[in-house]
């Protein structure tokens, strides 16, 4: 067996991942023991660690990959909850809703967001993320920017739907692009970071909305509630057009990174046996879908989230007329949701970092779930308007995570 002929195309820094896949299947074939094997793996993967700084390959990938997608999370849920502020502002008594029609409205973003998960991950698949997850992007912001202009509740309604079909893509697909990108024992930290971009929406929700409504009421003979929707989904649209340059597809094909580092990666990652880099796994077949339909698993995953989402929806949604219900003024009830959205952001951050030092899942997602059913408990059983607004802390601290460390149990 030639060993040489794996090492000689990574010192001489002109290794393309392909070739490291041919080289390796070489060994494989040439091999007569596992020992040659072993040694022949360990002889490229050192060979590799000793052109690479980790700890700088690891920041570039979390500045160029796990950055983008957090902004663009905090800016897809912003999108998506800024009717809760926008209510404070008016938005009922303008439109002419009575009844149940706000609560429609709310609602009938989730029959399209449900209904296209699965079409949008399996699109991804066939496009590359880096073109897919941005345009879903532009077309929802404009969706935004359209819902400034409604008169009445079925345009509400209409522009609700399809926010909720074009958003729905992201979320899935962005995890199917962490999930290419980093090592099981990386993941939890970065799906919490992930996921921190839905508790810092809420947070910057906040300080938008009371600025806005507050500055741009009447402004253009406009109510603040739709400058709201205006400048938020606007701000969202620039930044997809940005999204089209900054964000990667596979590590195979990474262009911001230098031929060795991409190398090292991908046989990490192969090592790892998070993903096998290699472009026919990127594909859906049907033996995949029914081996995916007829896993018990996926299922329990599904209850799961549905009463996870109950919860996180709940809390995103309604969050602004909650605390307004407690005897604030709008305006301030748009300030005070600032607080327990970063102290949820924090603690979120601080479990999962524990999580990844002790290699433990499980009693770190106990421990989250109790933070959030003492939160949602006091809402329903205290009368205190200051533990009222305490309670609040303990759900967003709690749900976030009971998100994170379900999808990463999941994915074992």
């Amino acid at each position: 067996m030639d060993i040489s002929r794996t090492n000689k195309p990574i010192i001489n820094g002109t290794s393309t991942t392909e070739e490291i896949v041919r080289n390796s299947n070489e060994i494989s074939i040439y091999s007569t023991t596992n020992d040659d094997d072993d040694f022949s793996r360990k002889s490229t993967q050192q060979t590799l660690q000793s052109l690479v700084d980790k700890k700088r390959l690891l920041r570039k990938i979390d500045s160029r990959l796990l950055l983008t997608l957090v902004v663009m999370y905090c800016l897809a849920c912003l999108d998506r909850s800024n009717i809760g502020n926008a209510r404070l502002a008016g938005l009922e008594n303008n439109l002419g809703l009575y009844g149940n029609q706000y609560q429609i409205s709310l609602a009938v973003f989730f029959i399209g967001y449900v209904l296209f998960e699965i079409p949008s991950n399996m699109v991804i698949k066939k496009f590359t993320p880096s073109k897919w997850i941005p345009t879903l992007m532009v077309v929802w912001s404009v969706v935004v920017c359209c819902m400034a202009a409604v008169k009445n509740f079925g345009e509400l309604i209409a522009t609700r739907l399809l926010l909720g079909v074009f958003e729905a893509g992201f979320t899935p697909g962005a995890f199917f692009l962490l999930s290419m990108w980093y090592k099981r024992s990386q993941c939890a930290v970065r799906f919490s970071l992930f996921c921190s971009g839905s508790v810092l929406s809420g947070a910057f929700g906040g300080f938008l909305a009371y600025f806005i409504i507050r500055y741009m009421d009447g402004k253009g003979n406009l109510e603040g509630w739709r400058w709201l929707f205006l400048l938020e989904g606007l701000a969202t649209f620039i930044f997809s057009l940005a999204a089209f340059f900054i964000l990667p597809n596979f590590p195979e094909t990474a262009t911001f990174l230098t031929v060795q580092e991409r190398d090292y990666w991908v046989t990490c990652l192969r090592k790892d046996d998070c993903t096998s880099n290699d472009s026919q796994h990127h594909k859906i077949d049907h033996h995949s879908l029914y081996l995916v339909v007829r896993d018990l698993k996926i299922y329990i995953a599904i209850l799961i989230g549905i009463f996870i989402g109950t919860a996180l929806n709940s809390i995103a949604l309604y969050l602004p007329t909650l605390i307004y219900s407690m005897g604030f003024d709008p305006l301030k009830s748009q300030l005070l949701t600032v607080p327990p959205y970063f102290a949820g952001w924090c603690i979120s951050l601080a479990i999962t970092l524990h999580s990844d030092k002790a290699e433990e899942r499980s009693f770190h997602l106990i421990f989250a779930g109790c933070l959030a059913v003492i939160g949602f408990f006091g809402l329903a059983m205290i009368e205190n308007v200051n533990l009222l607004y305490v309670s609040t802390f303990f759900c967003t601290a709690g749900k976030y995570e009971l998100i994170v460390f379900s999808f990463f149990e999941y994915l074992g």
